[in-house]
Protein backbone atom coordinates (compact mmCIF):
# COMPACT_ATOMS: atom_id res chain seq x y z
CA UNK A 1 0.00 0.00 0.00
CA UNK A 2 1.28 3.74 -0.91
CA UNK A 3 -0.74 5.70 1.68
CA UNK A 4 0.27 3.90 4.95
CA UNK A 5 4.21 4.65 4.25
CA UNK A 6 3.69 8.34 4.00
CA UNK A 7 5.00 10.99 6.69
CA UNK A 8 2.18 11.34 8.71
CA UNK A 9 2.53 15.40 8.36
CA UNK A 10 2.24 14.49 4.22
CA UNK A 11 -1.05 12.75 5.13
CA UNK A 12 -2.39 15.08 7.25
CA UNK A 13 -1.99 18.45 5.08
CA UNK A 14 -3.70 15.82 2.25
CA UNK A 15 -6.78 15.57 4.45
CA UNK A 16 -6.62 18.84 5.56
CA UNK A 17 -6.62 20.17 1.65
CA UNK A 18 -9.27 17.79 0.63
CA UNK A 19 -11.90 18.47 3.75
CA UNK A 20 -11.23 22.43 2.57
CA UNK A 21 -12.42 21.34 -1.12
CA UNK A 22 -14.85 19.53 0.18
CA UNK A 23 -16.45 22.35 2.49
CA UNK A 24 -17.47 24.38 -1.00
CA UNK A 25 -19.46 21.16 -1.74
CA UNK A 26 -22.67 23.72 -2.36
CA UNK A 27 -20.88 25.32 -4.77
CA UNK A 28 -21.83 22.65 -7.13
CA UNK A 29 -24.23 20.09 -5.30
CA UNK A 30 -26.40 19.31 -3.44
CA UNK A 31 -25.29 16.33 -2.30
CA UNK A 32 -25.05 15.49 1.40
CA UNK A 33 -21.85 13.66 0.07
CA UNK A 34 -18.49 16.25 -0.57
CA UNK A 35 -17.81 17.23 -4.06
CA UNK A 36 -14.41 16.37 -5.31
CA UNK A 37 -13.12 16.74 -8.96
CA UNK A 38 -11.09 13.94 -10.06
CA UNK A 39 -8.62 16.83 -11.34
CA UNK A 40 -8.27 18.23 -8.13
CA UNK A 41 -7.71 14.87 -6.19
CA UNK A 42 -4.78 14.43 -8.93
CA UNK A 43 -3.48 17.47 -7.96
CA UNK A 44 -3.49 17.49 -4.16
CA UNK A 45 -2.25 14.13 -3.92
CA UNK A 46 0.78 14.91 -5.86
CA UNK A 47 1.44 18.70 -4.46
CA UNK A 48 1.50 17.18 -0.54
CA UNK A 49 2.72 13.45 -1.70
CA UNK A 50 5.63 15.25 -3.47
CA UNK A 51 4.43 12.43 -6.71
CA UNK A 52 4.96 13.20 -10.05
CA UNK A 53 1.82 14.05 -11.92
CA UNK A 54 1.68 11.53 -14.39
CA UNK A 55 -2.23 12.01 -15.31
CA UNK A 56 -2.33 14.74 -18.66
CA UNK A 57 0.04 11.63 -19.97
CA UNK A 58 -3.17 9.21 -20.52
CA UNK A 59 -1.40 6.37 -19.25
CA UNK A 60 -2.18 3.64 -16.64
CA UNK A 61 -0.70 5.56 -13.66
CA UNK A 62 -1.85 8.98 -12.90
CA UNK A 63 0.80 9.60 -10.32
CA UNK A 64 4.31 8.21 -9.34
CA UNK A 65 6.68 8.33 -6.30
CA UNK A 66 9.95 5.99 -5.04
CA UNK A 67 8.93 3.47 -8.61
CA UNK A 68 5.71 3.31 -7.32
CA UNK A 69 2.65 3.73 -9.74
CA UNK A 70 -0.72 5.64 -8.44
CA UNK A 71 -4.28 5.40 -10.32
CA UNK A 72 -6.41 8.08 -8.69
CA UNK A 73 -9.62 7.55 -8.21
CA UNK A 74 -12.89 9.59 -6.85
CA UNK A 75 -16.28 8.62 -6.54
CA UNK A 76 -19.95 7.83 -4.42
CA UNK A 77 -21.83 5.01 -4.53
CA UNK A 78 -21.18 2.54 -7.09
CA UNK A 79 -17.94 0.29 -6.71
CA UNK A 80 -17.96 -0.49 -10.04
CA UNK A 81 -15.38 1.86 -11.67
CA UNK A 82 -13.61 2.51 -15.02
CA UNK A 83 -10.34 1.55 -15.78
CA UNK A 84 -9.44 1.64 -19.25
CA UNK A 85 -11.22 2.97 -22.64
CA UNK A 86 -10.04 1.52 -25.91
CA UNK A 87 -11.80 3.98 -28.48
CA UNK A 88 -8.73 4.00 -30.76
CA UNK A 89 -8.92 0.17 -31.04
CA UNK A 90 -12.54 -0.44 -31.67
CA UNK A 91 -12.03 -2.06 -34.85
CA UNK A 92 -9.71 -4.77 -33.59
CA UNK A 93 -12.42 -6.12 -31.42
CA UNK A 94 -15.78 -5.16 -32.74
CA UNK A 95 -16.37 -8.13 -34.33
CA UNK A 96 -15.72 -10.29 -31.50
CA UNK A 97 -17.78 -11.79 -28.37
CA UNK A 98 -17.89 -13.40 -25.63
CA UNK A 99 -14.78 -15.26 -24.37
CA UNK A 100 -13.17 -14.16 -27.61
CA UNK A 101 -13.78 -10.22 -27.24
CA UNK A 102 -12.76 -10.34 -23.47
CA UNK A 103 -9.19 -11.82 -23.63
CA UNK A 104 -8.59 -9.46 -26.29
CA UNK A 105 -9.77 -6.41 -23.95
CA UNK A 106 -7.61 -8.00 -21.37
CA UNK A 107 -4.16 -8.28 -23.66
CA UNK A 108 -4.61 -4.46 -24.58
CA UNK A 109 -5.48 -3.86 -20.68
CA UNK A 110 -2.06 -5.53 -19.78
CA UNK A 111 0.00 -3.99 -22.68
CA UNK A 112 -0.88 -0.69 -21.81
CA UNK A 113 -0.07 -1.56 -17.64
CA UNK A 114 3.50 -3.02 -18.85
CA UNK A 115 4.52 0.02 -21.22
CA UNK A 116 3.16 2.29 -18.56
CA UNK A 117 5.33 0.73 -15.86
CA UNK A 118 8.51 0.55 -18.51
CA UNK A 119 8.36 3.79 -19.55
CA UNK A 120 8.17 5.56 -16.40
CA UNK A 121 10.53 3.06 -14.01
CA UNK A 122 7.39 1.95 -12.44
CA UNK A 123 7.94 -1.44 -10.26
CA UNK A 124 4.72 -1.67 -8.67
CA UNK A 125 1.27 -0.31 -8.94
CA UNK A 126 -1.75 0.62 -6.08
CA UNK A 127 -5.06 2.04 -6.43
CA UNK A 128 -5.71 5.39 -4.83
CA UNK A 129 -9.07 5.91 -3.97
CA UNK A 130 -11.19 8.69 -2.31
CA UNK A 131 -14.53 7.78 -1.29
CA UNK A 132 -17.31 10.49 -1.24
CA UNK A 133 -19.60 9.63 1.80
CA UNK A 134 -22.15 11.59 3.60
CA UNK A 135 -20.66 14.60 5.36
CA UNK A 136 -16.89 12.75 5.10
CA UNK A 137 -14.36 11.31 3.06
CA UNK A 138 -12.93 7.44 3.01
CA UNK A 139 -9.47 6.89 2.26
CA UNK A 140 -8.82 3.38 0.72
CA UNK A 141 -6.19 1.27 -2.05
CA UNK A 142 -7.13 -1.51 -3.80
CA UNK A 143 -4.39 -4.06 -5.55
CA UNK A 144 -3.85 -2.33 -9.52
CA UNK A 145 -2.54 -5.74 -11.22
CA UNK A 146 -2.53 -7.06 -15.15
CA UNK A 147 -5.28 -9.37 -15.80
CA UNK A 148 -4.64 -12.86 -15.66
CA UNK A 149 -5.69 -13.82 -19.18
CA UNK A 150 -5.25 -17.71 -18.78
CA UNK A 151 -7.38 -17.92 -15.88
CA UNK A 152 -10.66 -15.51 -17.23
CA UNK A 153 -13.50 -17.03 -17.36
CA UNK A 154 -17.26 -15.55 -18.42
CA UNK A 155 -19.88 -14.78 -15.57
CA UNK A 156 -23.00 -16.61 -16.92
CA UNK A 157 -26.54 -14.93 -16.30
CA UNK A 158 -24.81 -11.36 -15.68
CA UNK A 159 -24.75 -8.33 -18.17
CA UNK A 160 -26.31 -8.07 -21.74
CA UNK A 161 -25.60 -7.53 -25.12
CA UNK A 162 -23.69 -4.58 -24.22
CA UNK A 163 -21.95 -5.51 -21.34
CA UNK A 164 -19.81 -8.57 -20.63
CA UNK A 165 -18.95 -9.50 -17.55
CA UNK A 166 -15.40 -11.95 -16.31
CA UNK A 167 -13.49 -13.26 -14.14
CA UNK A 168 -9.58 -14.22 -13.86
CA UNK A 169 -10.01 -15.77 -10.61
CA UNK A 170 -8.73 -11.87 -8.27
CA UNK A 171 -11.12 -9.56 -9.47
CA UNK A 172 -14.54 -8.95 -11.38
CA UNK A 173 -14.54 -7.17 -14.60
CA UNK A 174 -17.26 -6.41 -17.07
CA UNK A 175 -16.54 -4.41 -20.37
CA UNK A 176 -19.28 -2.31 -22.40
CA UNK A 177 -19.29 -2.71 -25.72
CA UNK A 178 -21.09 0.61 -26.38
CA UNK A 179 -18.53 2.28 -24.63
CA UNK A 180 -15.67 0.96 -25.57
CA UNK A 181 -14.72 0.93 -21.96
CA UNK A 182 -13.74 -1.88 -19.15
CA UNK A 183 -14.68 -1.28 -15.87
CA UNK A 184 -13.60 -3.53 -12.63
CA UNK A 185 -15.54 -4.04 -9.40
CA UNK A 186 -13.53 -2.10 -6.66
CA UNK A 187 -14.89 -5.02 -4.19
CA UNK A 188 -11.16 -5.66 -2.14
CA UNK A 189 -10.23 -2.43 -0.79
CA UNK A 190 -8.63 -1.47 1.75
CA UNK A 191 -10.22 1.53 4.54
CA UNK A 192 -6.50 3.25 5.53
CA UNK A 193 -7.84 6.27 6.83
CA UNK A 194 -11.00 8.32 7.07
CA UNK A 195 -12.51 12.16 8.40
CA UNK A 196 -15.27 14.78 8.42
CA UNK A 197 -15.91 17.09 6.18
CA UNK A 198 -18.14 19.77 7.07
CA UNK A 199 -20.37 21.32 4.30
CA UNK A 200 -20.94 25.00 4.15
CA UNK A 201 -24.32 25.69 4.08
CA UNK A 202 -23.50 29.17 2.02
CA UNK A 203 -20.18 29.07 0.31
CA UNK A 204 -20.59 32.29 -1.16
CA UNK A 205 -20.72 34.09 1.93
CA UNK A 206 -17.82 32.19 3.11
CA UNK A 207 -15.80 33.00 0.14
CA UNK A 208 -16.72 37.04 0.07
CA UNK A 209 -15.57 37.46 3.55
CA UNK A 210 -12.02 35.94 2.42
CA UNK A 211 -12.47 38.36 -0.64
CA UNK A 212 -12.75 41.18 2.07
CA UNK A 213 -9.33 40.42 3.64
CA UNK A 214 -7.35 39.87 -0.34
CA UNK A 215 -5.17 42.78 -0.19
CA UNK A 216 -5.78 44.75 -3.37
CA UNK A 217 -4.00 44.12 -5.89
CA UNK A 218 -2.42 46.06 -9.02
CA UNK A 219 -3.50 44.02 -12.52
CA UNK A 220 -0.82 44.10 -15.01
CA UNK A 221 -1.53 43.97 -18.81
CA UNK A 222 -1.86 39.83 -19.10
CA UNK A 223 1.52 38.01 -20.49
CA UNK A 224 0.84 35.30 -23.44
CA UNK A 225 1.59 31.89 -22.17
CA UNK A 226 4.51 31.30 -23.09
CA UNK A 227 4.59 27.82 -25.16
CA UNK A 228 8.19 28.34 -26.79
CA UNK A 229 9.23 25.47 -24.11
CA UNK A 230 7.75 22.48 -25.73
CA UNK A 231 7.29 20.80 -28.82
CA UNK A 232 5.44 17.84 -29.96
CA UNK A 233 6.49 14.99 -32.44
CA UNK A 234 4.85 11.82 -34.48
CA UNK A 235 6.40 8.30 -34.19
CA UNK A 236 4.57 8.23 -37.53
CA UNK A 237 3.42 9.07 -41.42
CA UNK A 238 0.49 9.64 -42.47
CA UNK A 239 -0.60 8.74 -46.39
CA UNK A 240 -2.56 10.82 -48.65
CA UNK A 241 -5.39 9.50 -47.89
CA UNK A 242 -5.01 9.91 -43.94
CA UNK A 243 -3.88 6.54 -43.00
CA UNK A 244 -1.06 6.77 -40.10
CA UNK A 245 1.86 4.19 -40.84
CA UNK A 246 5.64 3.81 -39.41
CA UNK A 247 8.26 3.25 -41.85
CA UNK A 248 9.57 0.10 -42.18
CA UNK A 249 13.44 1.26 -42.65
CA UNK A 250 14.04 4.83 -40.98
CA UNK A 251 12.66 6.56 -37.76
CA UNK A 252 11.79 3.80 -35.09
CA UNK A 253 12.64 1.08 -37.58
CA UNK A 254 16.08 2.65 -38.54
CA UNK A 255 17.60 -0.74 -37.60
CA UNK A 256 16.01 -2.23 -40.93
CA UNK A 257 16.97 0.14 -43.64
CA UNK A 258 19.70 -0.86 -46.33
CA UNK A 259 23.52 -0.44 -46.75
CA UNK A 260 25.79 -1.25 -43.71
CA UNK A 261 25.27 -3.50 -40.95
CA UNK A 262 23.54 -1.92 -38.45
CA UNK A 263 22.97 -2.35 -34.71
CA UNK A 264 19.23 -4.04 -33.91
CA UNK A 265 18.69 -1.04 -31.37
CA UNK A 266 19.09 2.25 -33.64
CA UNK A 267 16.17 4.12 -34.27
CA UNK A 268 15.83 7.99 -34.48
CA UNK A 269 12.79 10.33 -33.76
CA UNK A 270 11.54 12.16 -37.26
CA UNK A 271 11.58 15.68 -37.29
CA UNK A 272 10.15 16.68 -40.06
CA UNK A 273 10.18 20.41 -41.98
CA UNK A 274 6.77 21.17 -41.33
CA UNK A 275 7.86 20.70 -37.80
CA UNK A 276 11.07 22.18 -37.92
CA UNK A 277 9.71 25.19 -39.81
CA UNK A 278 7.15 25.81 -36.57
CA UNK A 279 9.59 25.08 -34.14
CA UNK A 280 12.81 26.76 -35.07
CA UNK A 281 15.45 27.54 -33.14
CA UNK A 282 14.32 24.92 -30.39
CA UNK A 283 16.98 22.58 -30.73
CA UNK A 284 20.27 23.14 -31.17
CA UNK A 285 22.50 23.13 -34.38
CA UNK A 286 22.78 20.09 -36.14
CA UNK A 287 25.34 17.55 -34.23
CA UNK A 288 25.60 19.79 -30.98
CA UNK A 289 25.02 17.26 -28.44
CA UNK A 290 22.11 17.90 -25.63
CA UNK A 291 21.27 16.18 -22.56
CA UNK A 292 18.03 14.42 -22.67
CA UNK A 293 15.93 13.21 -19.54
CA UNK A 294 13.63 10.01 -20.40
CA UNK A 295 10.15 9.42 -18.65
CA UNK A 296 12.09 7.04 -16.01
CA UNK A 297 14.53 9.48 -14.86
CA UNK A 298 17.63 8.41 -16.87
CA UNK A 299 19.93 11.35 -18.45
CA UNK A 300 21.41 10.34 -21.95
CA UNK A 301 23.30 12.41 -24.40
CA UNK A 302 21.08 12.94 -27.77
CA UNK A 303 21.64 15.64 -30.74
CA UNK A 304 20.23 16.44 -34.47
CA UNK A 305 21.33 14.40 -37.22
CA UNK A 306 21.13 13.58 -41.14
CA UNK A 307 20.76 16.23 -44.00
CA UNK A 308 18.70 19.13 -43.42
CA UNK A 309 18.27 18.40 -39.22
CA UNK A 310 15.55 15.21 -39.99
CA UNK A 311 16.01 13.20 -37.28
CA UNK A 312 16.74 13.22 -33.39
CA UNK A 313 18.79 10.38 -32.34
CA UNK A 314 21.04 9.37 -28.95
CA UNK A 315 24.40 9.60 -28.55
CA UNK A 316 25.57 6.95 -29.32
CA UNK A 317 22.60 6.12 -31.53
CA UNK A 318 21.82 2.40 -30.27
CA UNK A 319 21.13 4.13 -26.43
CA UNK A 320 17.43 5.04 -27.47
CA UNK A 321 16.32 1.93 -29.14
CA UNK A 322 17.54 -0.18 -26.32
CA UNK A 323 15.09 1.58 -24.12
CA UNK A 324 12.14 2.24 -25.83
CA UNK A 325 12.45 -0.98 -27.87
CA UNK A 326 13.84 -3.50 -25.33
CA UNK A 327 13.07 -1.97 -22.16
CA UNK A 328 9.46 -0.06 -22.92
CA UNK A 329 8.40 -1.93 -25.74
CA UNK A 330 10.00 -5.21 -24.72
CA UNK A 331 10.17 -6.24 -28.85
CA UNK A 332 12.42 -9.14 -29.61
CA UNK A 333 15.25 -7.84 -31.88
CA UNK A 334 14.40 -7.57 -35.30
CA UNK A 335 11.03 -7.06 -34.72
CA UNK A 336 9.19 -4.30 -37.12
CA UNK A 337 7.40 -1.74 -35.30
CA UNK A 338 3.87 -0.52 -36.51
CA UNK A 339 1.54 2.10 -36.31
CA UNK A 340 -0.50 -0.79 -35.13
CA UNK A 341 1.82 -1.56 -32.01
CA UNK A 342 1.36 1.97 -31.54
CA UNK A 343 -1.92 1.93 -31.03
CA UNK A 344 -2.21 -1.21 -28.79
CA UNK A 345 0.69 0.72 -26.54
CA UNK A 346 -1.52 3.89 -26.50
CA UNK A 347 1.17 6.25 -27.77
CA UNK A 348 1.88 7.90 -30.77
CA UNK A 349 4.26 11.26 -30.13
CA UNK A 350 6.54 12.75 -28.02
CA UNK A 351 6.43 16.30 -25.99
CA UNK A 352 10.00 17.44 -25.68
CA UNK A 353 9.75 20.37 -23.08
CA UNK A 354 13.15 22.43 -23.00
CA UNK A 355 14.83 22.73 -19.58
CA UNK A 356 17.68 25.00 -19.89
CA UNK A 357 20.56 25.43 -22.06
CA UNK A 358 21.30 22.01 -23.81
CA UNK A 359 18.72 20.62 -21.43
CA UNK A 360 15.90 19.05 -22.30
CA UNK A 361 13.28 16.04 -21.06
CA UNK A 362 10.98 14.55 -23.55
CA UNK A 363 7.67 12.25 -22.42
CA UNK A 364 5.58 10.41 -24.98
CA UNK A 365 1.45 11.12 -25.23
CA UNK A 366 -1.58 9.55 -26.06
CA UNK A 367 -2.69 8.86 -30.01
CA UNK A 368 -3.99 12.44 -31.39
CA UNK A 369 -1.91 14.32 -29.21
CA UNK A 370 -0.04 15.76 -32.09
CA UNK A 371 -3.43 17.17 -33.99
CA UNK A 372 -4.46 18.72 -30.88
CA UNK A 373 -0.99 20.27 -29.93
CA UNK A 374 -0.95 22.04 -33.21
CA UNK A 375 -5.10 22.60 -33.27
CA UNK A 376 -5.29 20.55 -36.94
CA UNK A 377 -8.17 18.46 -35.81
CA UNK A 378 -10.09 20.43 -38.53
CA UNK A 379 -7.57 21.17 -40.77
CA UNK A 380 -6.29 19.69 -43.72
CA UNK A 381 -2.44 19.61 -42.75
Amino acid sequence: MFYEIQPDEEKQQYKQMLAIIGKLTRLFSESACPYLPYRVQENVFCKYFNADNLARSDCSADAKKNRIGVGLKTWMGNDDQKVAEFDSLREKFCNLEGLELVKKIASFRNERIRVTKNLHGIDEMVYHIVKRIPSAMQILEHTFETIDIDNIRLIPNRGNVNNTYFTDGKHTYHFSMSKNTLYMIFDNMVLLDSFNVDILDDPYSYLMGLADNIPQLTISPQTPIDTTNKICLRLYSTKSNGEKYVFEKSGLNQWNARGRVRDPNEIYIPFPSEDRERNLGFFPPRDQSFNLLLPDGTPISAKICQADGKAIMSNPNKVLGEWLLRKVFELPENTILTYEMLKVFGVDCVIFTKMGELQYAIDFAELGTYERFYNLENSNE
